[in-house]
């Protein structure tokens, strides 16, 4: 499947299903100028950027790999939530987890080169980069303290990536036709509607209940289930030394965030 084709395809379907659900609703946003920086900044960060990095490095490196290094997610929101939110602060205990999954992290780029074909480093840089990106606008809508509506948020946003993922399919990739056999349009069916609907609409509707640190413990489970199925259905062995790193990134993501003390949600 063309890259950006099946990018604007996956978002531009996705939002048509949240348009619907936001007009079924009956519930009528009206989008102030602090709003339209959070959507903005969920289109291009979150679903534009974010999601072309991640397709683009997964040519290069492991499936696995590249959830693996999305556990470094919460560790991103930790930083930049205690340089922007004066209630999550770092502490002792979440400077320890940053070290441990920056040492995971080292471990996994030191044996970068058994985990992918080409351009293993570039690959694993790109979804770095993207997990950076992503991290800010999570916090940015905190700091406003917005209540969002998940289904116009991501109606707005997948359709404007959508759009410009359009636009690139139609440059630079003219000529290129996505195969229709079944397995393809499974493919398709399953990263808009249970990848992209379903996982989207939940993680947005959570914001109005979370703390961001705690929310972002979404990333500690898709590399565990990764490293499983990429094993069993791509063959996607992983040394030992990738997988004590990739231990190290998910444990400091994990400790970042654990406090047995704190509450888990914020408002009943």
């Amino acid at each position: 499947m063309p890259m950006y084709w099946g990018l604007s395809l996956r978002f531009l379907i996705a939002g048509a299903i949240f348009w619907g659900l936001y007009y079924y609703k009956s519930e009528r946003i009206v989008l102030t100028s602090k709003l339209r920086s959070v959507y903005i900044m969920f289109a291009l960060f979150n679903f534009t950027i974010g999601y072309f990095l991640t397709y683009w490095a997964t040519q290069y490196i492991y499936s696995n790999l590249g959830a693996i290094l999305w556990s470094l997610f919460p560790i991103s929101v930790a930083g930049m939530a205690h340089l922007f939110l004066p209630d999550d602060r770092m502490n002792l205990r979440k400077s320890f987890s940053m070290a441990v999954g920056l040492a995971g992290t080292i471990l996994l780029l030191y044996n970068g080169e058994s985990l992918g074909e080409g351009k293993v480093f570039m690959g694993i840089m790109a979804i770095l980069i993207a997990v950076f990106l992503a991290a800010w606008p999570n916090v940015y809508m905190k700091m406003g303290n917005h209540k969002m509506n998940a289904y116009h948020l991501n109606a707005v946003g997948m359709t404007i990536s959508g759009i410009i993922m359009l636009i690139a399919s139609l440059i630079v990739e003219q000529g290129q036709t996505m195969p229709t056999d079944l397995e393809n349009i499974f493919a398709l069916f399953f990263l808009t509607v249970p990848g992209t609907v379903v996982t989207w609409g939940i993680y947005i509707w959570l914001f109005n209940h979370l703390r961001v640190s705690q929310l972002s413990y979404v990333a500690f489970f898709p590399p565990v289930v990764a490293i499983l199925m990429g094993w069993l259905f791509l063959g996607e062995s992983l040394p030992w030394v990738t997988l004590a790193g990739a231990g190290l990134v998910i444990m400091g993501g994990f400790l970042i965030n654990y406090n047995p003390q704190e509450p888990t949600a914020v408002e009943p």
